[in-house]
């Protein structure tokens, strides 16, 4: 570890905003290796460099180079694990819905079938408007609309629509707003 980095990480324990990024921008390439292995949600680039920072920071606060470590491997090692944390978290979320799940026989051996029938009608006249409302889009907005479901990440996106972020996030609002009209 050299002794500009040391004086970066001492100048980040001082609470100074330009060391930390001057740090952060230093492992850039680490930053976006790991935003390429992971894919959370709707983060963006810009949501990856937010978590880099703060856990760039908790990290320069707790290190302490006496013992020989290196602060590149362990800010690495920290924010990994931190992605991971966020990844786990997000399952867990997506997973709620089958830990509610029942069998539709138990339902209408239930008292309350009547209500999950008109329930259910509900649901597809939703899904026939959503239908209705998708094939209305442009294919700008079909990939603005990949894009919000978090199976493209913004650039990709902005390639396959030949855009701009900006452009792309107009084509998202339109994306909604027409998914609002239709429901």
């Amino acid at each position: 570890m050299n002794s500009f980095e040391i004086e970066l990480i001492r100048l980040v324990k001082e609470k100074n905003d330009t060391a930390l990024e001057s740090l952060v921008d230093r492992y850039r390439p680490m930053i976006d290796n790991l935003y390429f292995q992971y894919k959370i949600g709707l983060y963006d680039r810009n949501d990856w460099y937010q978590e880099a920072l703060m856990v760039c920071y908790a990290t320069c606060l707790i290190f302490d180079g006496a013992s020989g470590s290196k602060f590149g491997s362990f800010f690495k090692l920290k924010f990994k694990n931190h992605i991971i944390d966020i990844v786990r978290r997000e399952n867990t979320f997506k997973r709620q819905a089958n830990q509610f799940a029942c069998s539709y026989e138990k339902i209408i051996a239930d008292d309350n079938s009547t209500e999950f029938i008109q329930n259910y009608v509900h649901l597809l006249d939703t899904s026939s408007y959503l239908e209705e409302a998708i094939s209305d889009l442009s294919k700008l907005e079909l990939v603005a609309l990949q894009f919000l479901l978090g199976e493209l990440k913004l650039q990709i996106a902005c390639d396959i629509g030949g855009c701009n972020s900006k452009q792309l996030n107009r084509a998202a609002n339109r994306c909604r707003m027409k998914i609002m009209q239709y429901l």
